[in-house]
């Protein structure tokens, strides 16, 4: 009973801080407050020595979420820009892939981490499948599942920090579609649109869970619900109170994966694994620098977000609250994320082989 109260207890305090640092940071006209307010309270929490998980259901439900509001701004608009621009979004999605894992295995070959753990917490996607490949691996998960958190987190504030300074924080028209709570925040779109859109969610929710891959949850509204729409069957709609809700998840989720005992057993590598972290993140937006040239009329956020190496959820949800190019940056993260799955593992394992 005790635990269950201390629980609940912990659990409204959380809420309450995320809330009040949402609220604080809309104010302030943070881009992505509604991700980062409850990723800052969790990651506080976390570290504080809480107790507390994020359910796994309501974190792959938020996935669910997040994929239909890709699915929900995939039109023949990103159609055109992915088969127009393939190879400079190949180009560039092979580029970033190539460097991070370079530089992961310098930093190895110079001994500033133990083992081959910053090959596997360097790679810029699939954090959850790295860190259990590491672990097979004979890497320390610990530092690995720091190193990759670490990441989503500090690509995460580097993308809001980037939209704060050289972008307009004022909402897109085309974001509008894709959960925007700047005016009409209990807007409610028509009934059936809101049923099949989370009769979509609720089957890639069931689809993830029966076969125990939470990144279908994702996939599957993302790409199977952009196919239903194009082809006319569904219209695909979220409400802005369900967006915010996804986007908080996502927040709680991602600071909650921090812990004290891998932050007290990584302790002494803190300072050189966020510096790897920064430079990969820096790496990143040399490259969006290129990409802003040679892809006509776009601008420095639209590239950075393009090429930042946090997520494809991370960057549609600070996407949604700026004035950017939708899109360009779905094209470019749809790309190297589907080059990440399929490559990334082979070429950590290989270059962990060649570090042994």
């Amino acid at each position: 009973m005790r635990g269950h109260l201390r629980s609940a207890t912990q659990w409204l305090s959380l809420l309450l801080m995320a809330t009040a640092l949402v609220i604080g940071l809309r104010a302030a006209r943070v881009p992505a407050a509604l991700l980062l307010g409850p990723m800052l309270a969790a990651i506080i929490f976390a570290v504080s020595g809480s107790s507390i998980r994020l359910p796994r259901g309501l974190t792959i439900g938020a996935q669910a979420i997040l994929g239909c509001l890709i699915a929900q701004a995939i039109d023949a608009e990103l159609i055109a820009m992915i088969g127009t621009h393939w190879g400079l979004f190949l180009a560039f999605s092979l580029a970033s892939m190539l460097i991070t894992a370079g530089l992961g295995w310098s930093i190895a070959r110079a001994g500033w981490l133990p083992g081959t753990a910053a090959i596997w917490g360097l790679s810029p996607g699939a954090a959850s499948a790295m860190v259990l490949l590491a672990d097979d691996f004979g890497a320390d998960r610990r530092l690995v599942a720091l190193m990759q958190y670490s990441r989503i987190a500090l690509v995460a504030l580097a993308a809001i920090l980037v939209a704060a300074f050289i972008g307009d924080a004022s909402p897109h028209p085309v974001h509008d579609a894709s959960g925007s709570m700047a005016s009409e925040w209990l807007t409610l779109p028509p009934t059936l649109s809101l049923i099949e859109t989370l009769a979509l969610a609720a089957a890639a929710v069931a689809i993830s869970l029966y076969f125990r891959k939470a990144a279908l949850a994702l996939f599957i509204p993302a790409f199977a619900g952009a196919a239903l729409q194009a082809a006319g069957i569904v219209s695909i709609s979220a409400p802005p109170w369900l967006a915010a809700l996804a986007f908080g998840t996502v927040g709680l989720y991602v600071g909650l994966s921090f812990d004290r005992a891998t932050l007290i057993h990584s302790l002494s590598a803190l300072p050189k694994m966020l510096l790897a972290v920064v430079a990969m993140i820096l790496v990143c937006a040399l490259l969006s620098v290129a990409f802003c040239k040679l892809l006509p009329g776009t601008d420095p956020l639209t590239a950075y977000l393009a090429l930042s190496p946090g997520g494809i959820d991370a960057a549609v949800i600070i996407a949604a609250h700026a004035n950017v190019s939708l899109p360009v940056i779905l094209a470019s993260q749809f790309v190297r994320l589907l080059i990440v799955i399929g490559g990334a593992p082979a070429l950590a394992k290989w270059l962990a082989q060649r570090h042994r």
